[in-house]
């Protein structure tokens, strides 16, 4: 006890270096909704759910009305109530988006909390504006507890400078969005979610740290903590625990002994107001999901149909997050009426990757085809027979899905990942020693009417299939073959600009594949030079920049950047890649060329070093 005693003091005079904001919109679904129908805003208003008031403006607050209320009772207390269905969250999720994204614009650190609340971490703000400001300290907003109390460590200047940015992000939102919200601005995230709520709406508030053990000891119950939830607080109760103060004075050992010692350490700091977790910059989530309540289903068909409802939603969600899942997760909730309670049980599996491929992607209104959304019923049955068993009498009051286990979808020939992504593992393009000689010896022709080409024709499958091996693989990518005489002579393509500058565009040509010597690109001609074959030719775009570089910058080009590339090269990859990445790949291999030794006349090629990790040139080079 005295190690955590310590511990308090410590935190509570030392950890204020941080400027944390907490940002809360007011009645988020009820402004939504006015905002879609301006109409709303002069009459008591309710988002109703099922039977259930989620939440209502302020006008209706007037009237008694709270958050979870009974429609029934809600109407009793306010017979001119407004209800709108609030079931489908599609538009609050967009709004809570642009949000999120007007927060991003003060600091990267935002991490969101539910769809209507954010915590920002403007501490890098607030030390530029630091260094700018007058030594002024006054507060924009509300302060909780004494303003002239001091702190040695210069917290309060560091607070009044966020309180100013709290406001200046509560007008954005306001101006841009037309959605008024409450901000907390303190130096960790559990005070300012706490200080946020003391006055609403379209308010701020601002405590010092030393006001906040008084704010934390002024919750009436020991619930009001946010990070105590309903398991804890039951544990917490059978200890005798019910106020912020029994918290405050319980035995450490106890609760160890109850909670373990790392809750039991944690929750205690929470009782004084300490709260050192950082705020996590929330990304895209990893998982997403629908759930549907209601009184009363005994019959497949209906579970069949809430299912398939369920599953309509979530593919629209899933097309707007743009991510491909891996995995399904079907949740239903059972009734005992012996024990009079119910129970939640889960199951999932994997799906496969062709089902969400952008060429079945048409729109949002049918974000898969009609057989994909088939398969996907057929998963979750199996998956809600594994968890009921309809031979017998059965009563559920829940269902859900979700999607989980993300991957992020290709976007093509122009991306890079669908050149060395199969599946989940890299795989290398350009080593051709790992084919057998026999592959090595395949005509064009006969390579151009290998079936394996269909993975080529289009380029919107997300990743190569996983049947074909890595051999179908690089043969249907070469259209190559090497001489062993020319296999290690680098071809270069001279490419003539706008200007009629000629700029040397490092670029090779494959071998015996067509009878010309010249080739167009758009309306520029590539005459190829230095080429010992009279019948050289390559379709590789010529890099824009490039060709429109003046006669001083191609000399300079040409000077400075001489791609010579190896004979293990696809050149379809590489004329793919984007400039930088030519040029690191081409300093990587020059790097190799020159601590090898010389290729023998058997094509025996001794071992390189290999390239530092940060390089391009290790994700294209197999077996190193």
């Amino acid at each position: 006890m005295d190690d955590l005693a310590q511990s308090v003091d410590f935190c509570a005079v030392n950890n204020h270096q941080r400027t944390i904001i907490h940002i809360d919109i007011d009645c988020f679904y009820a402004q939504v909704e006015m905002i879609k129908n301006p109409a709303l805003r002069h009459c008591p208003l309710g988002i109703q759910q099922k039977n259930i008031i989620v939440t209502s403006n302020y006008l209706a607050r007037e009237y008694g009305i709270q958050k979870c209320m009974l429609v029934s009772e809600g109407l009793q207390l306010c017979p001119q109530l407004v209800l709108v269905r609030g079931e489908d969250l599609h538009d609050y999720r967009q709004v809570s988006a642009k949000i999120t994204s007007l927060l991003h614009r003060f600091s990267p650190q935002v991490e969101k909390l539910g769809l209507d609340e954010n915590f920002v971490d403007v501490t890098n703000l607030v030390a530029e504006r630091l260094m700018e400001s007058k030594g002024e300290e006054s507060v924009d907003g509300y302060v909780y507890g004494d303003l002239n109390e001091k702190c040695e460590c210069g917290c309060k200047k560091r607070l009044c400078i966020g309180s100013y940015i709290a406001g200046e992000m509560r007008s954005e939102i306001c101006n841009v969005l037309g959605i008024t919200s409450c901000a907390g601005i303190t130096y960790n995230k559990l005070l300012a979610k706490l200080v946020c709520t003391i006055h609403k709406p379209n308010k701020q508030t601002t405590i010092f740290p030393c006001s906040s053990l008084a704010l934390v000891s002024g919750l009436q119950n020991v619930r009001g903590i946010p990070g105590i939830g309903h398991r804890t607080h039951e544990t917490l109760q059978l200890l005798g625990i019910n106020s912020v103060t029994d918290l405050q004075n319980s035995n450490l050992a106890s609760l160890q002994k109850a909670l373990g010692n790392d809750l039991a350490i944690y929750i205690k700091k929470l009782s004084y107001g300490i709260d050192d977790s950082p705020v996590k910059q929330t990304g895209k989530p990893q998982s997403i999901g629908l759930e549907d309540g209601f009184r009363k289903i005994c019959v497949e068909s209906e579970v069949k149909d809430k299912l398939f409802t369920l599953l309509q939603r979530l593919l629209k969600l899933l097309f707007e997050d743009g991510r491909i899942p891996g995995s399904i997760r079907v949740t239903v909730r059972k009734y005992d009426s012996t024990q009079k309670h119910s129970h939640r049980t889960s199951r999932q599996c994997n799906i496969p990757a062709s089902l969400f491929s952008s060429g079945a992607c048409h729109n949002k209104n049918e974000p898969v085809s009609p057989k994909s959304n088939e398969k996907l019923m057929t998963l979750i049955m199996q998956l809600f027979h594994k968890m009921v068993d309809i031979s017998k009498p059965f009563h559920l009051t829940l269902v859900g899905l979700a999607f989980t286990k993300f991957q992020e979808r290709k976007t093509g020939k122009s991306s890079i990942s669908s050149f060395l992504i199969n599946d989940i593992s890299v795989q290398s393009v350009l080593n051709f020693r790992s084919v057998s000689s026999e592959a090595d010896k395949m005509e064009y022709s006969s390579i151009y009417q290998s079936p394996h080409i269909s993975m080529e024709k289009s380029d919107l499958e997300p990743e190569p299939s996983p049947k074909k091996t890595r051999r179908d693989f690089v043969c249907s990518r070469s259209n190559v073959q090497f001489s062993s005489e020319e296999e290690d002579v680098p071809i270069r393509m001279m490419c003539e600009g706008p200007s009629g500058d000629s700029v040397d565009n490092a670029l090779w040509a494959d071998r015996g594949l067509e009878s010309h010597n010249e080739q167009t690109v758009g309306i520029q001609t590539i005459p190829l030079v230095g080429s010992t074959s009279s019948g050289v030719t390559r379709k590789c775009p010529v890099d824009s920049q490039m060709s429109s570089c003046s006669s001083d910058t191609a000399h300079d080009v040409s000077n400075d950047i001489e791609f010579h590339c190896p004979h293990n090269v696809d050149a379809d990859v590489f004329c793919a890649l984007p400039h930088e990445l030519k040029k690191e790949l081409m300093h990587a291999w020059r790097i190799e060329r020159n601590e090898t030794s010389p290729i023998s006349q058997s094509k025996k090629v001794t071992l390189c070093t290999k390239p530092k990790q940060t390089s391009i040139y290790q994700y294209l080079i197999s077996n190193k």
